[in-house]
């Protein structure tokens, strides 16, 4: 296969894909729903402006609510699904006036045959759009006024009082005029939900969420984009095999076995022996983060309630919920960033000088921001900050919770890792084109720059920003930063590794590269739009969505199989091979590649499967098994990769691994399967047959065989935490006390004193 083209394929593949995506969004901006310069009744009087409603978004993030019920679908899944409610709410008492009216008495009262008569009329004066674009003015009818009052009152007394039955504390939001704030933004997200848009035949949510008392069943592009979605997933992967097979690529024997015999007995470099206080950072961070998953799970089941009432008393859900998120991105980032570290001068052949002070400046801005976000976002969410708590407190947004100031160091903080590793493989991009080893490199760097920039599209939307516009960009750093930029460095590093070690020639590892970041870009990039399905975006994201998503699996099928043969050929080994434990664990993200983001995501993103679950357990089981699965479990083998070359060869305890290994592994199965996807598969049912707002009201997991998996859910989270999670800890603090001695000077070649030259010609 000519490297040529497939550099080529590499190159259209991101250019198309990211330049669509960016397309896409200039145009559905166009058909985004409105903030109403104003809100009024039949009879003239303004309710309220689009100013509130924009006060209300900022309620919403100020105190973390993203992290503790969900506007849109997106947000928590165990809270309320606020802008389901009010909807719901809203074609109640439209209902309930327009059974007034006709029979006087209230709708509930009514026998079925006249419920239905209403709720057709109901459903057809809340779908009518009453804004005039030219005034920008929004009318409501006499029926949608009663249903704003009763929003109103019912998000002021939750707010107020706290609701035992969600979880949420009394004082959730502080004053009234908050509340009142809040109500009226959900009242418009209700509306946006219920209302068509111009044009249209849909909703601005694309019909979404299902309840069909208010009218909202799935469209027709609905049907029609899943089948187009089916038929992506079976004629790509018909290429995929053909492709694979005609020019062999992923043929041949596993290789990974013969890195130890290069690294295991390696001294280390300064930058390398500093990089190791990161591991011991990462983790605690990743401690803490599965603790309060466990208190998660416990309020799932028993909420705003635990064992020692103090710490429901202190930890609303929304803090938990931002600091379980959080931590799992700053230990999984860490890991990435310190094995980086590790490898950039095995990479590069050479340790530059003043690299150890370089990282040793990196480990306290990493440190500061860790602190400083998390403290922020409880202080934030405790309403403490002020109006400064979108620079220093809760931002507002899932995943990316931190403060913008935070959000800010942490950016510079990247781009001081690119420079660090750039500065110890600098001499092999000075060489470009001099040998395919040199073209390796530069994809390596590249893909680091990727990771930064990508990152940096949060920072495209701030306060103030349209609800729809915000979560566009948001979705940039949440799933093409995770499930196509990152993938594409994982491939960068495990190539130039094998390269470097003498296991591949540079040509080869090339070909297994741009043929992955082909494909990847695709799906992964083009895939982000099925999150853009119900978020106030136009229809046209279902076409995009579907077919692209589709094939998002396509690639994780064939690294699943070059995993297990990674893991076989470990178990050939036998128990004394040094880099066991590290090898299984990066088998077991090519497994939960496969299984997590692979099976569990095309599960949920069909758009008329994904209409129903949207918003349900289904999509926190694809994200366990992905986020923790695959990113998780690659982030400690590289973890243990880098700290078996750095600890002294007769401290290493193969027993600790084991343990930690299957507790964790054994625990996510039975989470996922046991827990997770059995409340998920319930939850569509019931979103199905009774609507979104019952699927996700609290009395759906005061049900007892739901109240059942949650308590049985202690067994899982205790297997993660106490047999997975504290071996590892423990075998990395009782082994930090016996690391090999930085021997290799700055300038001194580290090929040299490994034997190797990665540039040298080799025989095929």
């Amino acid at each position: 296969m000519s490297l040529s083209k497939l550099r080529a394929a590499a190159l259209i593949s991101f250019v198309v894909a990211l330049g669509t995506l960016i397309i896409g969004g200039f145009f559905a901006r166009h058909d985004i729903p409105p903030y109403p310069g104003e809100v009024a009744g039949p009879d003239g009087r303004v309710l309220f402006t689009g100013e509130d409603i924009f006060a209300g978004q900022d309620v919403y993030q100020r105190y973390g609510l993203m992290d503790h019920g969900s506007v849109w679908g997106h947000g928590s899944q165990r809270g309320s699904e606020f802008s389901a409610v009010s909807l719901h709410m809203m074609g109640e008492a439209v209902a309930d006036r327009i059974a007034h009216a006709e029979f006087g008495k209230s709708y509930q009262s009514l026998d079925q045959e006249n419920k239905d008569v209403v709720a057709v009329r109901a459903a057809h004066e809340i779908k009518e759009n009453r804004y005039d674009a030219s005034t920008d003015r929004l009318t409501l009818t006499a029926g949608q006024v009663d249903a704003l009052e009763a929003v109103q009152r019912h998000w002021d007394k939750t707010f107020e009082e706290g609701d035992e039955g969600y979880g949420f504390l009394p004082g959730t939001v502080k004053t009234a005029g908050e509340r009142e704030q809040i109500a009226r933004f959900f009242f418009w997200t209700a509306w946006a939900a219920g209302t068509t848009r111009p044009g249209d035949v849909a909703t601005y949510t694309n019909n979404w969420p299902p309840d069909k008392l208010v009218g909202n069943e799935a469209s027709s592009a609905t049907y029609l984009w899943s089948l187009a979605g089916i038929l992506s997933l079976f004629l790509v992967l018909g290429l995929f095999i053909w492709f694979v097979h005609h020019y062999g690529i992923w043929y041949g024997d596993a290789k990974g076995v013969s890195i130890a015999d290069k690294l295991v007995d390696m001294p280390l470099t300064p930058s390398q022996y500093k990089a190791t206080k990161f591991f011991l950072v990462v983790i605690l961070l990743f401690l803490v983060q599965t603790c309060f998953g466990g208190l998660l799970a416990h309020y799932t089941v028993n909420p705003a309630s635990f064992y020692i009432p103090v710490i429901a008393k202190v930890i609303p859900y929304s803090w938990a919920k931002s600091w379980h998120l959080q931590l799992a991105i700053f230990w999984i980032a860490t890991t990435w960033v310190a094995s980086a570290i590790y490898l950039a001068p095995i990479i590069g052949g050479r340790e530059p000088k003043h690299q150890g002070l370089l990282v040793q400046l990196l480990f306290g801005a990493i440190l500061l921001v860790a602190v400083g976000s998390l403290t922020g976002e409880v202080l934030g969410i405790k309403g403490m900050l002020g109006d400064a708590w979108f620079w220093l407190g809760h931002q507002g947004w899932e995943y990316l919770e931190l403060g913008r100031l935070w959000q800010i160091l942490l950016f510079a903080g990247l781009l001081f890792w690119l420079v660090i590793v750039y500065r110890a493989v600098a001499g092999n991009l000075r060489n470009a084109g001099k040998h395919e080893y040199n073209e390796l490199v530069t994809f390596y760097v590249i893909s680091a720059i990727m990771v930064v920039l990508f990152f940096g599209f949060g920072l495209l939307f701030g306060r103030g920003t349209h609800l729809t516009v915000a979560d566009y960009w948001r979705w940039f750093v949440v799933h093409i930063w995770v499930e196509s930029i990152f993938e594409f460095f994982g491939v960068a590093v495990i190539a130039l590794l094998m390269v470097a070690m003498g296991l591949a020639s540079a040509r080869d590892a090339l070909i297994v590269a741009y043929f992955t970041a082909a494909i990847t870009f695709l799906g992964g990039i083009l895939g982000t739009a099925h999150h853009f399905f119900w978020y106030g975006g136009p229809s046209f994201w279902l076409a995009i969505g579907s077919v692209f998503s589709s094939m998002e699996p396509i690639p994780l099928l064939g690294l699943v199989v070059r995993g297990w043969m990674e893991y076989r050929s470990v178990r050939k080994e036998g128990k004394e091979f040094p880099y066991r434990w590290p090898m299984y664990f990066l088998a077991a993200s090519a497994f939960w590649n496969f299984l997590g983001a692979g099976m569990f995501g095309f599960l949920i993103n069909l758009p008329i499967v994904n209409y129903f679950e949207h918003g349900t357990y289904l999509t926190m089981n694809h994200g366990h098994g992905a986020l923790f699965g695959v990113y998780g479990m690659l982030s400690i083998g590289l973890l243990l990769f880098a700290w078996r070359g750095c600890v002294k060869d007769g401290h290493w305890d193969d027993k600790l691994l084991k343990v930690s290994f299957y507790g964790m592994n054994v625990g996510l199965l039975l989470l996922t399967f046991t827990t997770l996807f059995p409340v998920g598969i319930a939850q569509v049912w019931t979103s199905f047959t009774e609507g979104l707002w019952v699927a996700r009201d609290h009395t759906f997991f005061e049900r007892g065989f739901v109240q059942l998996l949650g308590e049985w859910r202690m067994v899982p989270d205790t297997l993660i935490i106490v047999v997975g999670v504290l071996p590892l800890a423990w075998f990395l603090f009782k082994t930090y006390p016996h690391l090999k001695k930085a021997e290799i000077a700055e300038g001194e070649s580290v090929w040299e004193r490994m034997g190797i030259d990665p540039t040298a010609p080799k025989a095929d």
